[in-house]
């Protein structure tokens, strides 16, 4: 590390919301290396929907807003945001880091982390040759007792000269992002754990805003999904799963429909694999989907019950097949969902 160069801190983090604590720690960074700004830069949605997807509910602030709470914590010419990973899939450290470098060659980049990170830190040194990019700030409670740590490192022993150890600042223990979410939810106010600006934007927001998310049809809510086993009656033919029927749809032949209908979901997916449907059943395949879907619900009341307990949850056909027609790739958290949609319209006119 060259003491008089020009510095650049990096925070990277899912800031949903950012807090004060996420100010406090980034203002403490820049003065006590003396650098020269500091960027946060927030994950991607994709990232950071895949990462609360078994919270309930699964607050997850869109990146616009993020980005607009961000700005309004960066009030000090110091302060910056950087949407280099909002438009990305997957968390991209390393990627993000060497894009700051290749604007900022002059710069030496230092990049904030806290001490139960250590583990994720080796591995980005092992695997991606980290310190060759960044120099490290980190925060820790115990000074002497992390800074004895690193000495003993098996990995980042080598590295101590690049690692600048902080003790954590004063106020930031209590506070954080899945905190002011539980209190929003409650109906609580939060406004000591934010900055004014964002808070003025925080408070705008109410639990139903983010309603809660069924994100895959398995274990408790099978019941949802295209290939439970049930019996229903659909254009005169008799089905034990919606998979079945649809791909019967297929045939215009009525003996090759009811040899689909005694099939399971897997074979009947199999049979019509190497079939070529028509165009016109392309044209209405989403009509004869929710068609099918209907009658399933329709003639079993049991189920129909169970749908409507789903109340007003979110109902997404995640997979991770990417397939994005009927469902949502939940890597990518991309799909139209039209599964999910037919489920929650048979469910809001039943209520």
């Amino acid at each position: 590390m060259k003491d008089n160069s020009r510095k650049i801190v990096i925070m990277g983090g899912s800031f949903n919301p950012p807090t004060l604590a996420h100010y406090m720690l980034m203002k403490h960074a820049i003065n006590a290396i003396n650098a020269e700004c500091g960027y946060f830069v927030p994950v991607s949605d994709a990232y950071l929907r895949r990462k609360m997807r078994h919270a309930h509910p699964p607050v997850v602030l869109s990146p616009e807003l993020r980005i607009k709470m961000l700005q309004a914590m960066c009030s000090e010419e110091k302060m910056k945001v950087c949407d280099k990973e909002i438009g990305t899939i997957e968390a991209r450290t390393l990627p993000t880091l060497k894009s700051f470098k290749q604007e900022f060659p002059e710069c030496e980049l230092y990049f904030v982390m806290g001490d139960d990170k250590l583990e994720l830190l080796s591995h980005l040194t092992e695997k991606g040759k980290f310190f060759e990019t960044s120099n490290v700030i980190l925060y820790s409670r115990n000074q002497e007792g992390i800074e004895e740590s690193l000495k003993n490192h098996r990995v980042l022993s080598e590295h101590i000269r690049n690692i600048v150890v902080l003790p954590q600042p004063e106020g930031v223990a209590g506070i954080s992002s899945s905190l002011i979410r539980e209190r929003m939810l409650l109906g609580e106010s939060c406004e000591e754990l934010l900055l004014p600006g964002v808070w003025e934007i925080f408070k705008e927001l109410n639990p139903d805003d983010f309603p809660d998310v069924i994100s895959s049809f398995k274990g408790e809510y099978d019941f949802l999904n295209n290939r439970y086993g049930c019996s229903f009656v659909w254009q005169g033919i008799r089905y034990n799963n919606v998979e079945s029927a649809f791909h019967a749809s297929k045939y215009t032949d009525e003996s090759e429909r009811k040899i689909l209908s005694r099939m399971s979901a897997d074979k009947a997916v199999k049979k019509s694999m190497d079939f070529a449907p028509s165009a016109e059943w392309e044209d209405c395949k989403l009509n004869i989907m929710e068609s099918i879907i209907m009658a399933k619900f329709a003639q079993n009341p049991s189920l129909k019950k169970s749908l409507i307990e789903t109340d007003n949850r979110i109902l997404i056909n995640g997979n991770n097949k990417h397939e994005t027609y009927w469902g949502v790739d939940l890597y990518s958290w991309i799909g139209e969902n039209h599964i999910g949609k037919i489920l929650m319209t048979i469910r809001d006119k039943e209520k």
